[in-house]
């Protein structure tokens, strides 16, 4: 299953080539500025999902999105800094307190992999988001886990495939900087729709 979602990820961003540039760029640019940089990752997803449901969508579409999904883009930021900040945080004093003991390698292993474990639920709780009557981030997230608890191994895979296949397009005269994020987005939005058809 982790290949069908990679080839429909790869054929949706070759479909939406030259929209991906320009959306990228705009993409690109939204983070360098910073605050508009949440909404247009939720719109680089909302773009995404309008792709994988073969509706017409353009760089209007998603400089719409970025206005649309302006608050649920600062609640999902601003929970993330909140978890990802406390689990970073919680790594670090493991040392001073624990010293350089097994029990503290074991402790600082465990924070690392809740921090992966919800780094890989991002992933998925953004395309639910939008197959959601109302765009609400505790839902999404709520669907994510749900999602990662029944397809655990599929989505480690899936998470490993993207990985190589981003650094390959990297040392590829940087083909991940142009498509990366919106090939992600298209990948997370597959996954999603495969396995709601399967339910």
């Amino acid at each position: 299953m982790a290949f069908k979602v990679l080839g429909a990820a790869f054929r949706d961003t070759w479909q939406e080539l030259w929209t991906i540039l320009v959306i990228q760029l705009l993409f690109w640019l939204a983070l360098i500025l910073v605050i508009p940089g949440p909404p247009a990752v939720l719109a680089l997803f909302y773009y995404a999902h309008r792709v994988a449901h073969s509706e017409m969508v353009n760089e209007r579409d998603f400089l719409h999105a970025i206005r649309q999904y302006w608050g649920p883009g600062w609640r999902w930021t601003f929970l993330n800094l909140l978890i990802i900040g406390v689990l970073t945080g919680d790594y670090y004093l493991v040392e001073p307190l624990l010293g350089t003991t097994t029990m503290a390698s074991f402790v600082q292993g465990f924070y690392l992999t809740l921090l992966a474990s919800w780094l890989l639920l991002q992933f998925f709780a953004l395309p639910f988001l939008f197959e959601q009557r109302e765009p609400r981030v505790w839902q999404a997230l709520r669907n994510g886990a749900v999602f990662l608890k029944r397809n655990l191994i599929f989505a480690v895979v899936l998470a490993l495939l993207l990985t190589l296949s981003l650094i390959a397009g990297t040392l590829l005269f940087m083909l991940a900087f142009a498509f990366g994020g919106a090939f992600l987005a298209f990948a997370g939005t597959h996954a999603v729709l495969i396995d709601l058809a399967q339910a």
